[in-house]
């Protein structure tokens, strides 16, 4: 079976704010490049798989996207939302290295809080053994990666020099499960 791990596109954010739980929607770049990751989908015949998604906004419409021209169905699962940080949520980012300030702040979801939710979902959908598509965000994606390929997670994943480890858009992850062990994970650039 294979699990395809998938970031949402690029959504509006004018105003430069930390997103988390908002409302934000798909821009017009970030439908089109759902369009795009939907017909890889399509060009290999890969029709009709369940899709989960989180419940953001920018999530749901990556989700929809992919399922229109791909014939699948797609279903909210909250295990699959975005890492929450009150604090943060709806201010403007702090330049110049915004992920740091989000991954030092008091009030963000632990990375471990994460971690198990995403391999929750992750070990249900294997027990079932059918081909599905997960459409998350970037660090509970991210971090669900560290865990198939058994690394250790670093303090910040978004630190720039640790290199391409993280699940940015347009990056797809696809997990081939054979008798319910990983047998391979390939991380592909779609945009």
């Amino acid at each position: 079976m294979y699990i395809y791990l998938v970031r949402h596109l690029e959504y509006e954010n004018p105003e430069g704010i930390y997103p988390f739980y908002l409302p934000l929607n798909l821009s017009t770049k970030g439908r089109n490049d759902a369009d795009k990751i939907a017909n890889w989908f399509v060009k290999g015949k890969l029709l009709g798989l369940s899709i989960y998604t989180s419940p953001i906004v920018r999530c749901v419409q990556t989700a929809n996207i992919i399922a229109e021209k791909t014939n699948s169905s797609v279903a909210i699962d909250q295990r699959l939302i975005e890492s929450s940080c009150s604090n943060l949520q709806g201010k403007k980012m702090i330049i110049p290295d915004p992920w740091k300030a989000e991954e030092d702040d008091s009030t963000r979801e632990t990375k471990e809080s994460t971690r198990n939710r995403m391999i929750s979902i992750y070990d249900e959908k294997i027990r079932q053994d059918k081909d599905c598509i997960f459409v998350s965000h970037g660090e509970p994606l991210t971090v669900l990666y560290y865990y198939l390929q058994g690394k250790k997670l670093p303090k910040y994943l978004w630190d720039p020099t640790i290199g391409q480890q993280v699940i940015e858009k347009g990056d797809m992850v696809i997990v081939k499960v054979e008798n319910r062990k990983v047998t391979s994970i390939d991380k592909i650039r779609l945009i």
